[in-house]
């Protein structure tokens, strides 16, 4: 059995299309789209009775680094809408990731598997349930041109950002996962608790 960890990113920005294992590669933006398409081709070559290409979604981590920049802006009141917030962010609770993981290593998920929570959140609503993870009522919005100016500045693409997937996990859907965190809100208070 081998494991390819691949990414979302290869849907590139999908708008409200809602993305399974049977959607079709984006083609662009290339840092995202292109990477990801290459390197899944780079499995072609991989002889395994069982090979399974993994696309996960963002995976939230307390000890990631994007999980302490996004943590770190909603505490200084820089959490809000980021661009239009109308771009979806799919997510996952890295408990989640990791036993999806363990499964796709048993053998039972050849081929594609999307690996995100099933309920993907607008990025406006995303920021909203950090902010409420923090404590935090109230966040300053970052306008598109904003982001594009100040991306280069953090030693990231405004991409990221600006661009959204809306993932439907169907096929560990229907091989009976149970996602343990489900739920952004309790993710994320799950992920930010004082005790982590």
């Amino acid at each position: 059995t081998f494991v390819q960890l691949s990414t979302l990113a290869i849907f590139g920005d999908a708008g409200d299309i809602v993305l399974t294992e049977d959607s079709p590669p984006a083609a662009g933006p290339p840092q995202q789209a292109g990477v990801a398409l290459a390197w899944e081709r780079a499995a072609d070559s991989i002889r395994a009775q069982c090979l399974t290409i993994l696309r996960p979604s963002i995976v939230l981590d307390p000890a990631a680094p994007v999980m302490a920049r996004l943590a770190g802006l909603a505490r200084w009141g820089l959490g809000g809408t980021v661009g239009s917030g109308r771009q979806w962010v799919s997510w996952l609770h890295f408990e989640d990731f990791e036993r999806i993981v363990a499964r796709c290593l048993d053998g039972s998920l050849p081929g594609v598997v999307l690996a995100s929570s099933p309920n993907p959140v607008q990025g406006k609503e995303f920021m909203r349930e950090l902010r409420h993870a923090l404590h935090r009522r109230l966040g300053l919005p970052t306008p598109t041109a904003l982001v594009r100016l100040g991306a280069p500045l953090l030693g990231t693409d405004a991409a990221l950002a600006l661009t959204g997937r809306r993932a439907h996990p169907a096929r560990l859907l229907d091989a009976g996962f149970q996602f343990d965190h489900p739920d952004l809100r309790t993710a994320l208070a799950d992920l930010l608790a004082e005790s982590r």
